[in-house]
């Protein structure tokens, strides 16, 4: 529906017979309800980035960089991750560009086992963490790393269950165009989410505290 059918329907007046009142918005149900669903992860995840850059002001509150004996600051680890979840996000592009449903399937495929490797890869990077001392409750910073890149695999766990669904449907051979977009758009969105994750949970208090001072938090 064109915004200037806003202003020039009236729909106190009958419909003629046999016309059908034009209500589609011209996009899938199913990517309109994944515009739903990413405007509520993006909610989320801005409640939870606020209340981080907050607390990173108080006194108790160690950064995990900045320091040579902080864990990120050599932050080779969370790079490699990114790699693996851009080559999920690339296949998965890929998948839902390609005609050939062969490739398509094989392509989901990889996507899919990046994706498994980069939540396996978030795994030791907690491990790692833990074997440094660096628990759940020591430091507020330790529990924001572990909450907020803990739902985001949770996130990408439900990606997965997704591409599951998708490859299935591929495979006996039903239209899964939308569905493809869909899934493309997702992993995307999961890989600049995880980009910002990345720059928040790694910065140093300075750097946190111009954050705070710019969003009046500090």
């Amino acid at each position: 529906m064109a915004w200037t059918q806003i202003f020039t329907d009236k729909p106190w007046l009958p419909e003629p017979a046999g016309e059908v009142p034009l209500t589609d918005t011209g996009r899938p149900p199913g990517l309109i309800a994944l515009r739903m669903l990413l405007g509520a992860i993006t909610i989320l995840f801005m409640l939870f980035f606020v209340t981080f850059i907050e607390r990173s002001q108080f006194q108790d509150f160690h950064a995990l960089a900045g320091e040579p004996w902080q864990p990120f600051t050599d932050s080779l680890r969370l790079w490699i991750n990114t790699g693996v979840l851009l080559l999920a996000s690339v296949t998965l592009h890929g998948a839902a560009k390609t005609t050939n449903r062969n490739l398509a399937v094989g392509l989901l495929g990889g996507s899919a086992f990046f994706a498994l490797l980069f939540v396996l890869l978030q795994v030791s990077v907690w491990q790692f963490l833990l074997n440094l001392g660096y628990g759940l409750s020591a430091n507020p910073a330790n529990s924001y790393f572990y909450m907020l890149t803990g739902v985001h695999a949770l996130h990408i766990v439900g990606g997965l269950v997704a591409l599951g669904w998708v490859c299935q449907r591929l495979l006996a051979g039903a239209d899964t165009e939308v569905a493809l977009r869909a899934c493309a758009t997702y992993w995307h969105y999961l890989f600049v989410l995880w980009l910002v994750l990345f720059f928040m949970l790694t910065r140093t208090p300075e750097t946190y505290a111009m954050i705070a001072a710019f969003c009046g938090l500090g």
